[in-house]
């Protein structure tokens, strides 16, 4: 009877050991899958792969490509990862530029007006018009770069230092289309998983 006992909590163990086992090695295999990109040697393989397919997709000789150089980094969320960011700093550029060539309009004018003094005439009254115009356009754009500012002053900073994916920057040369050899450079910031 005690013979008969100890058979089954043996067989018990043995079973309980063979689903474990099995558990642990389905884990595993999905864990490779998730680990494939976790190698730098790998990863290094898999962007360069990505990037030929990518770049040649858009060149006049894909036959001429020719990488040259191709390094992979982590990407963590911040300034320079936030999209909305991103965008407001390049509607930024824009308008401060728009801005800048207003006031020199209206400054230039302006010292016209002055230089030639205050008599009445067409040459002052357009020069009057052109810095009111310059005038009227500064005032306009104004609240569309504070506009512009408070997007990247008030963004939301919760996802900072968070890791969103990988940078790739590849360096290719290859011929253009009058059949000169050129190099190009690209970035591409890619998921995780390096899939998109």
């Amino acid at each position: 009877m005690k013979k008969g006992i100890l058979y089954i909590a043996l067989a018990i163990s043995v079973i309980t050991n063979i689903v474990i086992l099995c558990i642990f090695l389905s884990g595993s295999k999905n864990n490779n899958k998730t680990k494939e990109t976790e190698s730098p040697n790998n990863r290094q393989e898999i962007a360069e792969a990505l990037m030929r397919k990518y770049v040649c997709e858009n060149l006049y000789y894909p036959d001429s490509y020719d990488p040259v150089s191709t390094t992979v980094d982590s990407v963590f969320y911040g300034y320079i990862t936030d999209a909305n960011c991103i965008n407001a700093a390049i509607k930024l550029i824009d308008l401060r530029a728009s801005y800048d060539a207003a006031k020199s309009r209206y400054d230039e004018n302006d010292w016209r007006i002055r230089f030639h003094g205050n008599p009445g005439g067409a040459f002052l009254e357009h020069e009057r018009n052109a810095r009111a115009e310059a005038k009227k356009e500064m005032t306009e754009i104004l609240p569309k770069i504070e506009k512009q500012q408070s997007i990247i002053k008030n963004r939301d900073t919760s996802k900072d230092g968070e890791f969103f994916g990988w940078q790739v920057v590849h360096r290719y040369r290859a011929n253009t289309r009058g059949g000169s050899v050129s190099f190009g450079d690209v970035l591409y910031v890619m998921n995780p998983e390096m899939t998109q």
